[in-house]
């Protein structure tokens, strides 16, 4: 699986003037792309809209790697990352047909990869034309 993060550009509003938003999006071609695209790519600005949200949950993550905690819910707007030795459930909660769905599953080695690949998109400059490609097992 690969995804792309990048920046787009949302326009000039003043006074803030010219605005860029993260996205994410599953590479062309890709199997399982409609999975991704739902639980992993549109999620991400929901629940990890700087690098301090995304040093949060890498930190839950790694916390439940070591053993230090068995299991911890992280999330925000809606979205709700369940993450225990299992891996990582990521509930939707706006459709219930989007909540403890076994497509919704994944690794936490998955869900570490792709919050350290949009924590660096999150760092970069606003504007910046570079594309974080994500390659997943």
């Amino acid at each position: 699986m690969e995804l792309k993060f990048y920046h787009v550009s949302g326009g000039v509003y003043p006074p803030a003037g010219q605005i860029f938003h993260a996205e994410a999006e599953v590479s062309p071609g890709q199997q399982d792309a409609d999975r991704y695209s739902l639980y992993v790519c549109s999620v991400l600005s929901a629940i990890a809209q700087t690098p301090t949200s995304c040093d949060r949950m890498l930190k839950s993550i790694a916390a439940v790697e070591e053993g230090g905690l068995t299991s911890i819910v992280e999330g925000g707007n809606d979205v709700l990352l369940n993450i225990d030795a299992s891996g990582v459930q990521v509930d939707i909660l706006v459709n219930e047909e989007w909540t403890g769905q076994p497509e919704s599953r994944f690794t936490l080695h998955e869900w570490r990869k792709v919050l350290e690949h949009w924590k660096y998109l999150l760092e970069l400059p606003k504007g910046s034309e570079e594309v974080v490609i994500v390659k997943l097992p």
